[in-house]
């Protein structure tokens, strides 16, 4: 069996946690991105919707791989008809972590929306200048001063192994995570018979917070690059979201029993437009 990943570090990470998670032996095969054959090019002029995703899930449709390894925040539903989220990781840290000058800077680097408004209220009196490329690329322009400070998840930064660089760790009153931040999702062809046994790996409490918040994006016609942040949580057989739309400024809070998981991102969903 065939795993597919993107070829960046971070990808190639997420991949091997997801194997170590799985427990399974499969043969690695590493898909160019749209996202990553134009690392200079903004995700708007590349159309926004799944230039990290697309070519991984078209191989997995082909069935050139058998299982497709990615960040949830970068799938979109463009194939929900063809492939199905079959296991998600237990979810690691969701918040944001700037790297650089956290007091005074100057300019921050981000490409994400959902970050651009909330950093313009923590910093007003810095700039924010859109950055591309991969999480290394990325750390080496702030580091060689082309950048005060830049803006990444600390998921990231844990799974290479230098969260040291972190300057700040947003708590999520100041910086409300994506939707599906910090979660590794495993996607596979519908029907699919041979992969049951990742199944069996799949973290249902991750699992049921994640597809909440897809399907709250899902009523409000979102993708990765909507300035939408969210929050979802367990608590005991219930199950509760506070997101927020920063376009509008809307708030919305809604918590019911694991059951009524879609119900719970539809409502937020409405509330929100």
């Amino acid at each position: 069996m065939k795993i597919g990943t993107r070829k960046s570090e971070l990808a190639i990470a997420y991949t091997n946690k997801a194997l170590k998670h799985l427990e399974l032996d499969l043969d690695i095969v590493h898909i160019d991105s749209t996202a990553d054959l134009n690392p200079t090019t903004s995700i708007e002029e590349m159309g926004g919707k799944g230039v990290f995703t697309k070519e991984i899930e078209q191989s997995l449709i082909d069935g050139d791989i058998d299982i497709a390894c990615h960040a949830f925040k970068d799938l979109t539903r463009d194939n929900d008809d063809k492939l199905e989220i079959s296991c998600i990781l237990p979810r690691a840290d969701f918040r944001d972590a700037l790297i650089g000058n956290h007091i005074n800077p100057r300019t921050i680097g981000t490409s994400s929306p959902r970050r651009i408004w909330q950093l313009k209220e923590l910093y007003p009196g810095a700039e924010i200048i859109p950055i591309r490329g991969n999480i290394d690329t990325r750390i080496a322009k702030q580091e060689n001063g082309e950048y005060d400070a830049i803006v990444l998840a600390k998921a990231g930064l844990d799974a290479m192994g230098i969260t040291i660089k972190a300057s700040r760790i947003f708590g999520t009153a100041d910086m409300m995570p994506a939707p599906g931040q910090g979660v590794i999702a495993l996607q596979t062809r519908k029907g699919d018979q041979s992969i049951k046994q990742i199944q069996n790996k799949n973290d249902m409490e991750t699992w049921y917070c994640c597809m909440a918040e897809k399907e709250m994006l899902k009523t409000i016609n979102g993708d990765c690059q909507t300035p939408i942040g969210a929050l979802t949580y367990i608590d005991g057989e219930n199950i509760r979201m506070v997101a927020k739309n920063f376009e509008n400024g809307k708030l919305a809070y809604e918590q019911g029993h694991l059951d009524s998981f879609k119900t719970i991102g539809i409502r937020v969903g409405m509330s929100l437009l």
